[in-house]
């Protein structure tokens, strides 16, 4: 029994252990300090009408954001839009783009807005308290550019809260 048990064999399975446990704990370490999820900014905001170009001109925009990690969709449409077109935006999106250092960036063209042609340039930085890796209360102040045109119209939008689940009644 004492032939299983030598010095060479407990010396190596000790030190493999210990390397191991010495690797995790330097990877775990780093990966808390330099690995965190991006912020949660998905969700519906609302662009008041101010001084928006051309055909943007309405009472009032509904910006949709959808977003994988960084990656973001989005559709912009009318205030008004009837909850048919909203579900047809979040189905097939029209605007592509990406979150990265506290800004939003998103292209593409103005599908499901029925007066505009071209494409839309929207670019802002989201504001608002954090919790739970996401952010309440969200206000995105950026601006958007229409087609080709030079100048950027400044916009602030409102986050609409987010919709709970009815309950379910039981019988």
């Amino acid at each position: 029994m004492s032939s299983h048990f030598s010095l060479k064999s407990l010396a190596f399975y000790g030190i493999a252990i210990g390397s191991v446990v010495l690797l995790f704990s330097v990877v775990t370490a780093y990966g808390e300090a330099n690995l965190k999820a991006p912020v949660q900014i998905k969700g519906r905001y609302t662009i008041a009408a101010q001084d928006l170009p051309g055909c943007l001109k309405s009472e009032q925009l509904l910006l949709l954001v959808e977003q994988s990690g960084i990656f973001l969709n989005g559709s912009l449409l009318p205030g008004d839009a009837a909850e048919r077109l909203v579900k047809k935006a979040e189905e097939r999106p029209s605007l592509t783009g990406r979150w990265r250092n506290q800004e939003l960036v998103l292209d593409g063209p103005a599908n499901h807005l029925p007066n505009c042609q071209g494409k839309i340039h929207i670019q802002g930085t989201i504001e608002g308290t954090r919790q739970a890796g996401k952010i309440e209360q969200a206000l995105l102040n950026g601006t958007i550019h229409l087609g080709s045109q030079a100048d950027a119209a400044r916009f602030i939008a409102k986050q609409e809260p987010a919709e709970q689940p009815a309950e379910e009644k039981g019988h």
